[in-house]
């Protein structure tokens, strides 16, 4: 698989030729992690010092290639990413998909804690259980394709805010746990920061911009926005529309900024809006 430099990001090119898990690498790291551990400081443990344990060069060789990639391009023609393949990657900041994928297995970017954007592949059917567990995503666009989420997918994503997922997935137990917009949310949840009522999170999930006056919302969160679409509804609820807070607290500009389908921003739809207006005015 070929490694390059993208956008000042080292970026794998994934095509699924070999696998890139190894359990006994991942064994023989874990069982010197557990000699050098000292109480709960985990992170510091791992990132600081695991170069100088006694790992054989092999292990070395795979910690180093796997803490080195920063960006993954999955390639034209990979279908599925295995279960655990980018695991404990620390340093992936973004994963961009090819729209042949059409499944994401368990744990497939599990505990990617730089993971920061994500772009699905229009294609995609199924995101399996903890497949993005304690990352730290912001904000989630779920393509129409989608038939499922398993349980757990996206749980201690703590700054995740944006969760746009379409009324047809099934949504399995504690998708969104620990996250802040569960915990900035109305749903009581409990110590560990999971929610007990599934259906009604799920609900409120799928829903929070169905009232009218979220019409803006939808519009920016819809996949591959229109920019007809956009200019028609500000012109009808005027330019400030895009900075007005649904239930969760964001605004249709936060929503159009972040998500990854839309081709059109804030700013040329308020140009469009600004010299329409000017033409009506000069007529």
């Amino acid at each position: 698989m070929r490694v390059a430099t993208v956008d000042g990001l080292v970026t794998l090119f994934y095509d699924g030729s070999k696998p890139l898990f190894n359990w006994e690498l991942e064994e023989e790291w874990w069982e010197e992690f557990s000699l050098w551990c000292n109480g709960w400081d985990y992170d510091e443990v791992r990132d600081e010092h695991w170069e100088d344990w006694d790992l054989s060069e092999e292990c070395k060789k795979y910690w180093k290639d796997r803490r080195s990639w920063q960006q993954i391009i999955v390639v034209e023609g990979v279908t599925a990413i295995p279960g655990f393949t980018f695991r404990k990657c620390n340093n992936i900041k973004r994963v961009i998909m090819a729209d042949t994928v059409v499944r994401i297995e368990w744990g497939a970017f599990g505990s990617c804690s730089s993971l920061g954007y994500i772009k699905f592949s229009t294609h995609l059917e199924y995101i399996e259980r903890r497949a993005f567990i304690q990352c730290n995503l912001s904000s989630v666009f779920v393509p129409p394709t989608c038939r499922a989420i398993r349980e757990s997918a996206f749980t201690g994503n703590e700054n995740l805010t944006i969760f746009n997922v379409p009324h047809d997935t099934v949504l399995g137990q504690d998708v969104i746990s620990q996250t802040k917009l569960l915990r900035d949310s109305h749903f009581e949840v409990d110590k560990y920061g999971n929610y007990r009522d599934q259906t009604q999170v799920h609900n409120w999930l799928k829903n929070m911009n169905n009232d009218n006056k979220y019409s803006l919302h939808r519009a920016c969160t819809s996949f591959q926005p229109l920019k007809e679409v956009l200019l028609t509804i500000v012109q009808a609820k005027g330019i400030g529309a895009f900075k007005v807070k649904n239930e969760a607290g964001v605004t249709p500009a936060r929503y159009l900024k972040e998500n990854p389908y839309a081709d059109v921003d804030e700013m040329e739809i308020t140009r469009d809006y600004i010299a329409t207006m000017m033409g009506e005015y000069n007529n």
